[in-house]
């Protein structure tokens, strides 16, 4: 044999083992384990605040070996979801008739578990060489809520006909016309005037109402659309909502007032020292406290008096003395102030006071006896008229007796 032919069957040999040693590297890397897991369902797939639901994982092989030491665990779920089974599973070796490759968990959501996504976090891990492979999962699981509806259902007020000057009180019944709790319940008025503005009555469950109370000085007269806000948490978290009520406040009613007034003397003169008495009247329905009378006198002496309290339709004199150290016609401011719940009230009226200049014996009796003239001209006026008047109607009967119809024949 020659030499060329020794050297060509000697590379044959060559390249023929190195084919050989290829395949069976390419055999031996082409045999490797391989597991996925694949969500299979979330029932149902609406899923609501306390409620049960079921999550189906499968764990599919994915190589051309045989898995072994599998280990699927849940290693995160979020505090408002519970599970009932084992977190961790652990499957010798998995083949197709392997039970524990379909894994079901049955969950429940929490009573106060929040509406939106939660995110539940999952492991697989399985034997490999050289190493273990983990691989890491994430599964969706989104929880619907339901809207809370806090809404007026009544209005009251005490009184029921409102006066300007009135002390208010408003009952305003909230009822939950929603399907979920309504918590943090806050009622607020956008009202005007003095007085509460604010109630807050916590909890409204399933058709449930509670009443806001509010209190206010109704200061002045006329119709208001009072703005209501509702502010409250529900299963989608803080919300507000806006109504309207209607109050009608009428013109101002009569509380207290200047019933009568006395001056003694009744002409005093100058130097005289002079008893001022006005009697205060409380004409309205409700009980008026700290009640004083101040009489805004140019005279030397007390200008104020203090009533306390008067019940209704009652009333009390303030008395208030001085020296009328000057003579003339005086029209004295007088205010009548008082105290409620929201602060101190005023009402302002006016007396005229005469100070003659001197202290003449004549001059009195001249006045007393004009008055008396007066008051008997009154008197003979009113004596004359109704003597005509009796006059006229005897005429008139006597006429009527005359009259031809009712002659004798």
């Amino acid at each position: 044999m020659s030499q060329s032919t020794k050297l060509t069957y000697l590379f044959l040999l060559v390249f023929t083992i190195s084919l050989t040693g290829i395949s069976i590297v390419e055999a031996e890397i082409s045999s490797y384990a391989c597991v996925n897991a694949e969500l299979q369902e979330i029932s149902p797939s609406s899923i609501g605040v306390d409620e049960e639901f079921t999550l189906g994982i499968n764990l599919e092989s994915c190589g051309t070996k045989t898995p072994e030491d599998v280990t699927f665990e849940i290693i995160s779920i979020p505090s408002d979801i519970i599970v009932t089974e084992n977190l961790v599973t652990k499957v010798s070796k998995l083949t197709y008739s392997t039970s524990e490759r379909y894994l079901i968990y049955h969950m429940r959501t929490t009573p106060d578990a929040k509406p939106g996504p939660h995110l539940i976090k999952m492991k697989l891990t399985y034997a490999n060489e050289p190493v273990d492979t983990e691989k890491y999962y994430e599964v969706e699981i989104r929880v619907i809520g339901e809207d809370a509806e806090p809404r007026i259902s009544s209005v009251e007020t005490s009184p029921e006909y409102i006066y300007e000057g009135d002390t208010v009180d408003l009952r305003l019944g909230i009822e939950n016309y929603g399907e979920a709790i309504a918590k943090s319940v806050s009622v607020n008025l956008d009202h005007e005037f003095k007085g509460i503005k604010t109630s807050s009555i916590g909890t409204l469950g399933l058709n449930e109402s509670q009443t806001a109370l509010f209190k206010f000085k109704a200061n002045r007269s006329g119709e208001f659309e009072i703005p209501v806000i509702i502010e409250y948490e529900d299963d989608f978290g803080k919300q507000k909502d806006e109504y309207d009520i209607n109050i009608t406040v009428l013109d101002k009613k009569g509380t207290l007032n200047l019933a009568s007034v006395k001056v003694d003397p009744v002409l005093p003169y100058m130097g005289d020292t002079v008893e001022l008495t006005m009697r205060i009247e409380n004409s309205g329905d409700r009980t008026i406290n700290s009640i004083r009378a101040y009489a805004d006198h140019p005279f030397k002496g007390l200008k104020e008096s203090f009533i306390g309290t008067l019940d209704p339709n009652e009333d009390g004199p303030a008395v208030i003395t001085f020296i009328a150290d000057q003579s003339g016609e005086y029209e004295i401011p007088v205010t009548i102030t008082y105290s409620d719940d929201f602060g101190e009230e005023q009402i302002e009226t006016k007396i005229n006071l005469i100070v003659l200049e001197t202290n003449g014996g004549a001059g009195r009796a001249a006045i007393v006896l004009l008055v008396l003239a007066v008051i008997g001209g009154l008197i003979y006026i009113n004596y004359r008229t109704k003597k005509s008047k009796d006059e006229v109607i005897r005429q008139l009967m006597e006429g009527s007796g005359n009259h031809p119809d009712n002659k004798e024949e």
